[in-house]
């Protein structure tokens, strides 16, 4: 080529668009889905929903929590002005339900609050115990729950105290006992209505008529002890009467029907089982999901024997029959069942199974009928990590989900397990140390393991009225292939849409992981937390202006396109959202578009 030859123009090259294509993910309101090949994963699923809740349209933000009350507020007297207090003194803060350890020497203010005397004269001279968690802090073992008329009452227990928790100050009701773990029945006669508890390690039987609890000895006569209530474990109303466990043993004790005290008859259950071990709990299974003819009594063995009975009197052979024994699997506690619709579903080590279906199906076809299907590796990581603490579960039905307790764990991996009970849907409640669970009022609260009565579903934060932690909310959608199966693929934007109130202060962050490797980014900055509106049960008296605007209806926002910049054969949307304000939020996802362009296959 000569020297000119090279300065001639070329013709320039044909321009090419790009091919770029869009698609739409649905919000996952399947819930978790582990029983899915990662290959093809069906629409609605997600692999990690932290925070999320599944609804029938998407998933939304759960809210916070605020401490009910502390256990431990009686282990120490009410703060007083002009006290001396040495180093190591603990004080109790009525005003803010606090309690505080003094570590300087001093004596307090002639008047005025504790809190405006630490904050003054008494400033670095106190420290908060109310959230260290120490060995001197015990844990909510377990919780219980009176109701009669418009009377509602809460009870928890620990090691060997038991609560009144109904008010935010806790009212000591027994002391001395020898464990946490309650179960209480209600029944109700001519003479009022009656609670009857018994605990895991058969201390005397105890009775609450509404107003006063009394240690029951010489009122029940016979049993395991005669003449102390004692060795009872657990009790059960069926049919009008109170049924009882031996501690350890395979034998049952009733009372005369309608009563809540008088001669215990026993109720040899050995010949019943016939893999040995000890009855764990009773309950009331109905097949119609009322209360009637067709109710059923299970006696739960520790070794997943489910012993089911019917009839009116016991004592009867033409009345009282057993029905069946069905092997479902070893119970995760003594509370660890509970009932939806007319089903009894049981916490075992290998899942949530419905009795229903363990009457009708082998052990090998009981895999594919449990409702934990499609958490199963997570459930058997949780039973391996925690099977040493008592599992229970709640049905929360204001809220239309059902609970069960992770119990255990150390801080930062804490969590619970939401189910929805309309559509099956699994996500977890990171952040919530749930031992228990409680219920007053349309509201549900529960016991952890500091001592504190948590209530759920409400404020922007974790401890809203306290320590106001924020939480996070973390979604990683299930793997999409891109339409472009087995090529590799280039998504380079997304957008997510929400149902959201106007002006709600959350800044949501999108990104992307790939080729089935999950790898979650830091959470973003909480948005600006702009309070309270000034509208009824949110406002604060003296301080909401009157005659202010309402809040307008949800409505959608998105994130409009966002920058993802992720390439492989499959991929994963991630949503995450930090929370941190002050009334609870109320957001939820309904989609994520996303633009991908398609490549070739790398071989």
């Amino acid at each position: 080529m000569s020297a000119h030859a090279a300065f001639r123009r070329q013709p320039v090259p044909g321009q090419f668009a790009q091919q770029l294509k869009a698609i739409t993910i649905p919000a996952p309101t399947r819930g978790i889905i582990q029983s899915e090949n990662d290959a093809f994963m069906g629409p609605g699923s997600c692999i990690i929903s932290d925070n999320w809740f599944p609804t029938m349209k998407g998933v939304r933000l759960r809210g916070g929590t605020v401490r009910h009350c502390d256990l431990h507020a009686l282990d120490a007297t009410a703060w007083q002005n002009n006290h001396a207090y040495a180093i190591g003194v603990s004080a109790f803060d009525l005003d803010q339900s606090t309690l505080w350890i003094a570590t300087t020497a001093h004596t307090s203010a002639a008047s005025g609050t504790f809190a405006a005397n630490r904050a003054g004269a008494a400033a670095g001279f106190w420290t908060n115990m109310s959230y260290v968690i120490d060995q001197d802090r015990k844990p909510v073992v377990s919780g219980f729950n009176y109701v009669s008329g418009l009377t509602q009452k809460m009870f928890a227990g620990q090691q060997t105290k038991l609560f009144d928790v109904t008010g935010t100050l806790p009212v000591l009701v027994k002391s001395g006992q020898t464990s946490g773990n309650y179960v209480a029945a209600q029944m109700t006669n001519l003479s009022g209505d009656y609670l009857l508890v018994c605990n895991e390690s058969g201390d005397p039987v105890l009775r609450f008529d509404g107003t006063t609890w009394l240690t029951l000895t010489t009122e029940i006569t016979g049993g395991p002890v005669p003449g102390t209530a004692t060795n009872l474990t657990y009790v059960c109303k069926y049919r009008n009467r109170l049924y009882f466990i031996e501690k350890l043993s395979m034998n049952m004790w009733y009372l005369p029907i309608d009563s809540i005290q008088g001669a215990l008859t026993k109720i040899p259950m050995s010949g019943a089982a016939s893999k040995g071990g000890y009855l764990k709990f009773l309950a009331v299974w109905s097949v119609d999901a009322g209360d009637g003819i067709d109710d059923k009594l299970v006696a739960y063995t520790s070794e997943g024997e489910a012993l089911i009975f019917t009839g009116n009197n016991p004592a009867d052979p033409l009345t009282w029959k057993q029905e069946g024994r069905y092997y479902v699997g070893q119970p995760m506690g003594m509370n660890a069942h509970g009932t939806i619709g007319g089903d009894l579903l049981i916490l075992t080590v290998e899942g949530i199974v419905p009795l229903s279906q363990a009457l009708q199906k082998t052990s090998g076809e009981l895999e594919l009928a449990m409702i934990s299907r499609n958490i199963k590796r997570m459930w058997r990581e949780e039973v391996a990590a925690r099977f040493a603490h008592p599992w229970t579960m709640f049905r929360w039905d204001e809220f239309g989900g059902i609970f069960v307790t992770f119990p255990g764990g150390q801080p930062g991996n804490r969590y619970a397990l939401a189910m929805n009970s309309a559509t099956g849907a699994f996500a977890r409640a990171v952040g919530w140390d749930a031992m228990c669970f409680l219920h007053m009022h349309t509201e549900m609260y529960f016991g952890t393991q500091a001592g504190f009565i948590m209530q759920a579903e409400v404020s922007g934060f974790d401890d809203g009225n306290h320590t106001k932690v924020p939480y996070v909310a973390t979604l990683v959608g299930g793997w999409e292939m891109l339409q472009a199966r087995a090529q590799m693929t280039h998504m380079r934007q997304a957008r997510a849409v929400f149902t959201a109130r106007a002006m709600e202060p959350f800044i949501p962050q999108l990104d992307a992981t790939v080729d089935y490797i999950v790898t979650i980014p830091p959470p973003p900055q909480p948005g600006e937390d702009l309070g309270t509106y000034d509208v009824w049960d949110q406002g604060l008296w003296d301080h909401a202006k009157w005659d202010q605007k309402t809040v307008t209806n949800p409505m959608n926002q998105n994130t409009m396109w966002v920058s993802i910049g992720k390439t492989g054969f499959s991929h994963a949307p991630i949503v995450q959202v930090s929370v941190a304000q002050k009334i609870k939020p109320a957001v939820e996802l309904v989609a994520v578009h996303a633009i991908f362009e398609q490549g070739g296959v790398n071989v």
